[in-house]
């Protein structure tokens, strides 16, 4: 759902000015300006999801209803769009796609492994549907629009389903502004606490609620909720959330000044323990020229050995189009993402801050869909209705990773191929990029492309975005085609493994859903989402829109790479034990306590099987000492080398004669192998049976 709002209606928040922003683009100027409510009690939701009516269920014929109509404003014209004479670069990216789908070889496209499970959810009489998934260990969440507001339904991992579907609002206790359900689910699985994040709008236009439900245990069916219900200043819009380890950070599109974020409070509603007060941000002013905009703050993905480096703040990202924005200014060779940080201070509140960092150089793409301000533009084939690509925003999600040499995020949006700054020509594709940074420097440009394969009257849109622990990409999105033969409004995906060539996506076209008809509400998809498997961190789960004969509907697949494996979950350390000399020491025990092993004849041992922790390793063996006597090794998703010790003899060891023997023919050939622990062998003699001697050195 997208709306546009006019006016900021009151409420009960203190400003906090804190700073004054010095930027030489205010168009992008972060600050150090938030609004603090109040603090917020939650309320315990026990209850087994089975027990709950299930939500009125849509059939054909019966009318649909729009979700939340839009409200427009004129766009800000601080800087209005660049004249239709200034020609941009065309957009290159789609070309290299292309020469890799024509001349790669069928080995290199069968890179994936077919889905094992395929959901299909039919229509709810709502358009539009806006539905989102994500997983657990056990768990599939979904979430969609219905007629009373927005519904979830749990499945187990086989595709079953065990309870729903349910309405948001079925969680609020009586009487309280959320039982009043207006639009939009939002569905995080938090995987650094193993439990569940649901959030969706509510209240009434004079009196909005941000509704949010935490899980209090991985089971959303009768694991019992925790409910929160913050109140915000005027009606939200189409929110975007993301996960990180200190809030959870929601975005939307509200005012007509500047961008808006919510920071809550994650670990006392993690506790079902009072929230602190939201902390509410409205210091990013919004790109002239678009009346409809909102950042998309990135959301963590992975594991908790693999969690952002202490100290890391959650980034915010949008897309810079500067031919829509900046007038005669533009630059007409590129474009921009333009980067933020949020730094959220629970115990004083007035250090929280948006910081503005260094925008990031893409190349130009082209957010002219028939004009900057239309939403339906992208045709379908034997139908004059069009479909909504969602020029405006980088779509959800927005996904961190943090791969251990490198932290990453991936994103989409919308780009109009076409490189005309006027007309209606639409040729819709999904632009896609990777940031990487390294040792906590400035993010950077790692890869990007333009996915859009066929001729000019394929359009590829929506798209949903996701990595895995590889770092291999997953895309999913919608297209259609209005030449012969054409295609409805398909669901499929696509993806890239982290060693392919840069820029392309070389799994190759996979259809998850095919459509029938055309889609005649003008509304379409909004939110599109893909998640990874915990349970191995690489199966990607993804949903989407699709439309056959009659309604639309939504389809949940899964599919993997297949060089992605189980992620481990336990590693080793290793080292050696060896005298003053150097020599190795056999026999050595090297203990944690609860897990040992011992040397080999060299002095070299791992100890594996250990989960991440901190561990204590004590050498013993009769007869030594050893320096150091213990030492402390910490596991953090990642095998540990390097943990030596020196061990010093207690007493003088006497030297362990031994030999080893070959013959050929009537010649025994004797090859002396005496050691001494703790020491030297200064000489070696030897005497045989029949009285005969030989020395050796």
């Amino acid at each position: 759902m997208k709306r546009l709002r006019t006016v900021l209606a009151g409420a009960a928040l203190t400003a906090l000015l804190c700073g004054t922003v010095h930027a030489a683009d205010l168009s992008r100027a972060g600050g150090a300006h938030v609004e603090v409510g109040e603090p917020v009690t939650p309320i315990s939701i026990d209850v087994d999801l089975r027990q709950l009516p299930v939500a009125p269920q849509w059939q054909p014929g019966m009318a649909i209803k729009e979700a939340h109509k839009r409200q427009f404003f004129p766009p800000d014209q601080r800087s209005p769009a660049a004249p239709a004479w200034m020609e941009a670069a065309p957009d290159r990216l789609p070309e290299l796609q292309k020469l890799w789908d024509d001349n790669a070889p069928l080995s290199a496209v069968q890179a994936g492994t077919p889905g094992r499970v395929s959901i299909n959810n039919g229509s709810t009489g709502v358009s539009p549907g806006d539905p989102v998934v994500d997983v657990s260990a056990n768990y599939i969440v979904y979430g969609i629009n219905g007629s009373s507001g927005t519904n979830f339904t749990v499945y187990d991992k086989t595709g079953t389903k065990l309870a729903g579907p349910t309405t948001f609002s079925s969680l609020a206790p009586a009487g309280d502004g959320c039982r009043t359900s207006v639009s939009d689910p939002i569905v995080l699985f938090d995987r650094l606490a193993n439990r569940w994040f649901l959030l969706e709008m509510g209240g009434t236009s004079s009196a909005a609620k941000m509704c949010i439900y935490i899980s209090k245990t991985e089971n959303p069916v009768s694991g019992g909720w925790w409910f929160y219900g913050f109140s915000t200043p005027t009606q939200n819009d189409y929110p975007h959330c993301g996960i990180w380890t200190n809030a959870y950070v929601c975005t939307d599109n509200e005012g007509a000044a500047n961008v808006t974020a919510y920071a809550y409070d994650r670990a006392n509603m993690l506790n079902g323990a009072t929230a602190r007060a939201q902390q509410r941000f409205a210091s990013v002013p919004k790109l002239a020229g678009y009346g409809f905009q909102a950042l998309t703050p990135a959301s963590f993905m992975g594991d908790s050995a693999h969690a952002p480096p202490a100290g890391a703040q959650q980034i915010l990202a949008r897309h810079d189009d500067d031919e829509a924005h900046a007038g005669a200014s533009a630059d007409t060779t590129h474009d921009f993402i333009d980067l933020y940080s949020i730094n959220v201070d629970w115990t004083t509140p007035a250090n929280s801050a948006i910081t503005t960092l260094p925008r990031i150089t893409i190349s130009e793409f082209n957010s002219w869909f028939r004009d900057y301000s239309t939403f339906a533009t992208v045709p379908q084939p034997g139908s004059s209705s069009l479909l909504d690509p969602i020029r405006e925003v980088i779509l959800n999600s927005l996904v961190y990773r943090n791969l251990g040499t490198y932290e990453s995020i991936v994103g989409q949006f919308a780009t109009n191929m076409n490189s005309a700054r006027s007309g209606t020509t639409v040729n819709a594709g999904i632009r896609w990029f990777e940031l990487r940074r390294t040792g906590g420097g400035n993010w950077t440009l790692q890869q990007e492309g333009t996915f859009g394969p066929g001729d000019t009257s394929t359009n590829h849109l929506e798209g949903s975005i996701a990595t895995d622990n590889k770092g291999n990409i997953g895309l999913g999105y919608n297209v259609t085609k209005t030449s012969s033969p054409t295609i409805y409004a398909t669901l499929g995906y696509t993806g890239r493994k982290a060693s392919d060539a840069a820029g392309v996506m070389t799994l190759g076209e996979n259809t998850v859903a095919a459509g029938a008809a055309a889609e005649t509400s003008g509304r379409w998809g909004d939110y599109y989402q893909m998640a990874v498997d915990p349970t191995d961190d690489c199966t990607f789960w993804m949903v989407g829109m699709y439309r056959p004969s009659g309604s639309w509907n939504t389809r949940i697949q899964d599919f993997k790479f297949n060089d992605c494996g189980a992620a481990p979950s336990t590693w080793s350390v290793s080292g050696t034990v060896t005298t003053g000399a150097g020599v190795g020491i056999a026999g050595v025990t090297i203990s944690t306590g609860s897990a040992s092993t011992t040397t080999n004849s060299s002095g070299a041992y791992t100890l594996g099987s250990l989960a991440n922790g901190t561990y204590t390793l004590t050498p013993s063996l009769a007869g030594y000492t050893f320096s150091p006597t213990s030492t402390s090794v910490t596991i953090s998703g990642a095998n540990v080398s390097g943990k030596n010790f020196t061990g010093t003899p207690t007493t003088n060891t006497p030297p362990v004669a031994n030999f080893g023997v070959t013959t050929s023919g009537l010649t025994a050939n004797f090859t002396d192998s005496s050691t001494d622990s703790d020491g030297t062998i200064a000489s070696r003699a030897w005497t045989f049976g029949d009285g005969g001697t030989s020395t050796a050195t």
